[in-house]
């Protein structure tokens, strides 16, 4: 390591306690070599960078909406996930939303009491024939409701979790069917579990 002078930028042992140039006294806070500070600002701006393009990207995808979904699970928030769901399947004629509201009410409830830590993968894009099998059934389920043409995108997304639910085994992973329909993303609630 060495010393750069402050008032010339003349390179020292880290010995030295004077510049022979200018005159200058060097103290236990002089600035060390020029290289290292450079690099250490590089990393931390390289650093700072990435975690904000990743909090871009995660508070606004795929990712983000399962986020929300799972934190409102753990908070018994039914309301809230059922805004989740897209609207199309709401307001479908095929839609019992009575026997919905039961399902919704009842995992909600067991999710906010024995789980315990999960964590999200990254959105995987599935298969063409996966999306013609969803549209196929987006179209069943929501009739004269669903305009295929407003889906952007479709996305997979694994949660694994952790729980201590009585007589279940303790971690298990679930797949989130997620589509951004008309601008925002949604779940289908259609998962599998393994």
């Amino acid at each position: 390591m060495a010393k750069i002078c402050r008032q010339c930028g003349v390179k020292y042992k880290n010995s030295a306690t004077k510049c022979i140039m200018c005159g200058t006294e060097f103290n236990d806070v002089h600035i060390y070599a020029k290289k290292k500070k450079h690099l250490i600002l590089g990393i931390v701006g390289t650093i700072l960078a990435a975690v904000t393009v990743v909090m871009i990207i995660f508070s606004t995808g795929p990712e983000a909406a399962v986020w929300r979904i799972m934190e409102s699970h753990k908070r018994n928030d039914v309301e809230e996930i059922v805004e989740s769901f897209p609207d199309f399947l709401m307001e479908s004629e095929n839609f019992d939303e009575k026997a919905f509201m039961v399902d919704v009410k009842s995992v909600t409830g067991y999710f906010s009491k024995y789980i315990f830590s999960y964590n999200i993968g990254a959105a995987q894009k599935p298969s063409s024939r996966e999306c013609a099998e969803l549209m196929e059934v987006f179209r069943y389920y929501a009739g004269d409701a669903f305009d295929e043409s407003q889906i952007e995108d479709i996305r997979m997304v694994w949660v694994n979790y952790k729980c201590n639910i009585p007589s279940f085994w303790p971690s298990r992973a679930t797949r989130f069917i997620m589509i951004k329909y008309e601008g925002r993303w949604c779940w289908w609630p259609s998962n599998v579990n393994r």
